[in-house]
């Protein structure tokens, strides 16, 4: 959690530079977070690496390998080597110090002999497996001059049908190379933080507090907007829970939003995917998902501000079994600089 919140301060002071180079590889070095069997979480670090390529000063998309070498807390063995598409998305732009959202999906090649999975000692007959392996959080890139960029994320991992569920920060340092990235079809981005209050409409989950995050907009030259949503939302379980009954999550929220102009502002619709990363430890922990769409209007404040209100529904599937297919209702305003317009152009 500690590199999540220093992940969201670097968001609140992004900026603009220079153009960035078309490609970049480097060294990644990981700190991952892994329940142990007394209940609590242990560290672990990695080294690995990733090539990647900027698809236009919004989208990157490479290949990374990392090789998690001792993922035990005991004298067994637990390894894991993780080979996986990754892609980040720059919702304002990879310029400057730029924050993005990142997705990984991969091949997980993992051996555990943890004693959970035997009920004497090691489980030596453990056998090296292929899984998928899944991974989302948020980061902030800074861009040294022309010929290198850094890179600090944190993420949700998991790796499903194994122990692995995972909260891990990683740093990556990259030389660029190549040439300047194509200009995109997107205009400046805009970001502002975020508050809402959640309305339980089905299933076990309500809200217990306000959801705090920042707002992520860009307008396209065609088309709609593109928006992106990251919330910190405190939660209850309602009915059915006898230990662990208030976890928190960090909800994940891209979507489309097809949009209408007047003079004040702007009207939209809103539809896109929802991850939800729960980090508490517990049998929970790990990652649910699902959908999210709902009505907003961004209202302008003289030349330079907008304000935002929104109302949407979020549904979600979490690990337990009990509480599958979650209804909300989330009703939030946000405040951000003016969204460039390409009517006002």
């Amino acid at each position: 959690m500690r590199t999540l919140t220093m992940v969201f301060i670097a968001l609140a002071v992004a900026g603009n530079g220079a153009a960035q180079r078309r490609a970049r590889v480097g060294p990644t070095v990981s700190s991952i977070s892994i329940e142990d069997g007394a209940g609590g979480s242990q560290s672990f670090t990695s080294f690995g690496g990733s090539l990647a390529f900027l698809s236009g000063d919004d989208g990157e998309v490479g290949i990374g390998a990392s090789r998690y070498g001792d993922l035990s807390s005991s004298s067994c063995v637990r390894q894991m080597t993780f080979v996986g598409f990754e892609s980040n998305y720059y919702p304002i732009g990879a310029k400057g110090v730029a924050p993005f959202a990142s997705t990984a999906i991969g091949l997980a090649r993992v051996l555990d002999q943890d004693p959970t999975l035997a009920l004497l000692g090691c489980n030596t007959s453990a056998q090296t497996s292929n899984e998928l392996g899944l991974g989302f959080g948020l980061g902030v890139r800074v861009n040294l001059g022309n010929q290198a960029a850094a890179l600090v994320e944190g993420r949700f991992f998991q790796v499903p049908n194994s122990a692995i569920k995972a909260l891990e920060g990683r740093a990556n340092v990259s030389f660029a190379f190549g040439s300047p990235n194509k200009k995109t079809q997107l205009l400046s981005g805009t970001l502002g933080p975020a508050v809402g209050v959640l309305t339980p409409l089905s299933g076990a989950l309500e809200g217990r507090g306000p959801t705090v995050g920042v707002r992520f907009r860009r307008e396209q030259k065609k088309g709609g907007s593109l928006g992106f949503q990251i919330d910190y939302a405190p939660l209850r379980v309602r009915t059915g829970c006898s230990a662990n009954c208030d976890p928190y999550a960090i909800l994940f929220a891209p979507g489309y939003e097809p949009s209408l102009h007047p003079a004040w502002g702007r009207l939209y619709a809103e539809v896109g995917l929802l991850l939800a990363g729960f980090p508490q430890i517990g049998n929970d922990r790990g990652v649910a998902q699902g959908a999210h769409g709902g009505l907003g209007a961004d209202i302008f404040s003289g030349r330079t501000l907008m304000t935002n209100v929104n109302a949407r529904v979020l549904w979600m599937q979490r690990n337990a079994p009990s509480n599958r297919n979650t209804f909300i209702v989330q009703v939030g305003a946000s405040l951000s600089p003016r969204l460039e317009h390409q009517a006002s152009h």
